[in-house]
């Protein structure tokens, strides 16, 4: 928009004034309009497939109540302001039906505004978020028949053709039948022809772009809207992988990247802010019309919640987001004007208009709205402040098929009984490809699995069996997220705020092999991790599983040996929370438990209030009081950092799990100089001297990060 305005009229032509013409020739700008509407027409395709109608089903009260009003309280309310001020202006008819239009496109949120301007926000799958997406469907959709309605009535009444109008009518209907009961069987016989985890065959999707093609050319010639085609096919194409992943892989990026960029500026260019003169009627009303349209929809979005009584601030968030303009409003102002229906000056008022509202609305929403604000820790959730036999709510995620065999031995070594009972929710990560709105699915409260993949299914059919294995001690949850990984620890934050979790355990971001040694790492993982650990609304712990514990489904319950697991203990809050999980492990029969107290050579007694909790903790092992055999304690002094190095560095071939608290940013005696050499930062020094290539040895580590107060 503003490159638009620079090239336009109102700076680049006052400066070179007639040569402009010279530069922009008009059969070039027919060139290049003729381009970018095709352009405009596969965004439409695209954002149709990226929708998902599931959500207008599933949305709950406050989404379609908030979609509603948010369309007909501008509608309405506009239609009024329209009848009132022609009659005072003494309008003619077409300028009334000029207004018309102007009101039916100032009531609609468009999905892929919201969508959009959710995703750079970053909330995309906050409340929020999933909360602005549902009421910008709900409202898109809405508009969308009424628009068809609304056109076709008037071209009948208007024109006088009735029987034109309904034949048009009865053309879309069929269109709709037509794409319900061959189309859209026939993608999914296409789904079902493309084996998992590969792209769907190019012939199949240049067929599809064919049928959008012909399909257009077919509207236009019947003289309905170009628009509708595009769009009703695209929501007969099934959304995600493999289908609509291929669709928006082939044709987004040079869409989205180039075509509407420059459609865009070619729309803008024709506005001309030196012809808007207030003396003009018709310019009078249509501001006035525009800003009823802005306000109406204002408070009509936040009606609904204040009934419903959602956190002030939110409400106003949401406001502004079912305010927010851009591309689509734009682009169908600029078909408007084209028609002859808006004038010059209205056309350029309105530029401006959806300009300043698509500058102030981001910050207006991040002014209102912060994401963490639900996270912070008004009352504790981490395990040293639990009941001794209070339950262990304890959040997975999962990303590899590894990672499920994993997470199962862990809650394995936790020892759930009946009377210490753990609550598994494992949340299965999916990135966000092929649609724009994020999914969150509880396997258990849905039936119908949205998610057409043989991994999830695989989730679900072991949290159901190990839930079976364990009645009584366990109860384990499946969850499905679809969101992009930039966004995904909301997702898991949430799930944890909801069910009051005390721990989150998240895979490392590093994969290794049975024999040890290094085979992949995942870097938007590790920044997924980085994410959760700096938001976590509860404790946190990274498992590094080194061949260990991914190796076998069944390594605690059924092992001949018993399990070794050793923690290591320098002091401080996460030490603490480490070390009282430990000794929930020590409590079960098949593990032994070794806890490694390395202290500094010059410490002498009890110096602070840190070293009084730390103390208080280690007493019971310490003292050999805390009731069982198989917990042992040892102490190790040294003096920097590489002496501490090489007593840790052994342990790799002592123990099948070694537990560590992060401690991340906190200096020691003990751990002096090895900060320099830390890779990851986010295992804190210990966990990542653990993890170092340098180290072979088929062994697990959990570093554990306390709950952030």
């Amino acid at each position: 928009m503003l490159a638009g305005i620079i090239l336009g009229p109102n700076l680049f032509g006052r400066i070179i004034g007639k040569n402009m013409r010279v530069i922009f020739t008009v059969e070039s700008q027919e060139l290049v309009d003729t381009i970018t509407h095709f352009g405009y027409l596969v965004f439409i395709l695209l954002m149709g497939v990226k929708m998902d109608l599931n959500m207008v089903l599933l949305t709950g009260k406050n989404g379609l109540y908030t979609g509603v009003a948010s369309l007909m309280m501008p509608l309405l309310l506009g239609l009024l302001g329209v009848v009132k001020l022609g009659a005072w202006w003494h309008l003619p008819q077409e300028r009334k039906f000029a207004l018309v239009n102007l009101v039916a496109l100032q009531s609609i949120t468009p999905f892929p505004i919201v969508s959009c301007l959710l995703d750079d926000l970053k909330i995309l799958n906050s409340e929020l978020g999933r909360l602005g997406l549902s009421s910008a469907l709900i409202n898109d959709v809405l508009s969308m028949f009424l628009h068809l309605i609304t056109n076709l009535a008037i071209g009948g009444v208007g024109h006088g053709q009735l029987k034109q109008a309904a034949g048009k009518f009865v053309g879309v209907l069929v269109y709709l039948a037509f794409l319900v009961k061959v189309i859209r069987p026939a993608m999914n016989w296409i789904i079902r022809r493309t084996p998992e985890g590969r792209p769907v065959n190019n012939g199949y999707v240049y067929a599809i772009i064919l049928y959008f093609v012909a399909s257009t050319v077919i509207f236009q010639l019947a003289g309905i809207s170009s628009f509708l085609a595009p769009f009703i096919l695209g929501l007969a194409i099934p959304d995600g992988p493999p289908l609509g992943v291929s669709l928006v892989e082939k044709l987004d990026c040079f869409t989205s990247g180039v075509l509407l960029p420059l459609f865009i500026t070619t729309r803008v260019m024709k506005a001309n802010f030196s012809e808007i003169n207030f003396s003009s009627d018709f310019l009078q009303v249509s501001s006035i019309i525009t800003a009823i349209g802005i306000v109406a929809k204002f408070i009509g979005s936040m009606v609904p919640s204040l009934v419903l009584k959602l956190h002030k601030r939110d409400i106003l968030a949401l406001a502004f987001i079912m305010t927010s303009k851009g591309v689509v409003d734009l682009v169908a102002m600029s078909f408007v004007r084209d028609n002859k229906v808006l004038t010059n000056d209205v056309y350029s008022f309105v530029v401006a208009v959806i300009l300043a509202i698509a500058i102030i609305t981001p910050y207006g929403v991040k002014y209102f709205y912060d994401p963490s604000r639900k996270y912070a820790g008004y009352q504790r959730r981490n395990i040293l402040h639990l009941k001794p036999n209070a339950e262990l709510r304890i959040v997975a995620t999962l990303h590899r098929p590894d990672n499920v065999a994993a997470i199962l031995n862990l809650i394995d070594a936790t020892c759930p009984t009946k009377e210490r009972t753990v609550a598994l929710y494992g949340l299965h990560l999916i990135e966000l490809v092929g649609r724009a709105s994020p999914v969150f699915i509880s396997h258990r409260m849905q039936k119908r699995i949205f998610v057409k993949n043989s991994y999830s299914e695989n989730i679900i059919v072991a949290l159901n069996h190990y839930e079976q294995d364990n009645w009584g001690a366990v109860s384990a949850n499946a969850y499905t997220a679809i969101s992009p990984p930039k966004l995904m620890h909301e997702d898991i934050c949430m799930l944890a705020l909801n069910k009051l979790a005390s721990l989150i355990v998240l895979p490392f971001h590093r994969k290794w092999s049975e024999d040890g040694s290094l085979e992949s790492e995942d870097k938007k993982l590790r920044i997924l991790n980085s994410s959760v650990l700096d938001r976590a609304p509860c404790s946190v712990g990274i498992l590094v599983d080194r061949g260990y514990l991914g190796g076998s489904n069944s390594l605690v319950s059924s092992a001949e040996s018993p399990l070794r697991v050793a923690m290591i203990f320098f002091g401080g809050n996460d030490d603490r929370e480490a070390l009282t999980l430990a000794k929930r492990m020590a409590s079960g029969a098949n593990i032994t438990l070794e806890v490694i107290h390395i202290t500094h050579i010059s410490e002498k007694g009890i110096s602070t209030w840190e070293k009084m909790y730390d103390s208080e903790v280690l007493k019971d092992v310490k003292n050999g009081s805390f009731g069982s055999r198989n917990v042992s304690y040892r102490e190790e002094m040294v003096d920097d950092g590489p002496n501490t190095a090489l007593v840790i560095r052994p342990m790799a071939n002592e123990y099948d799990l070694i537990i560590v608290g992060r401690r991340q940013r906190e200096e020691s005696p003990q751990t002096m100089g090895l900060h320099e050499w830390s890779e990851f930062p986010e295992l804190g020094v210990i966990g990542d001297l653990l993890t170092t290539t340098d180290i072979i040895g088929r062994f697990s580590v959990l570093v554990i990060q306390q709950q952030k107060v």
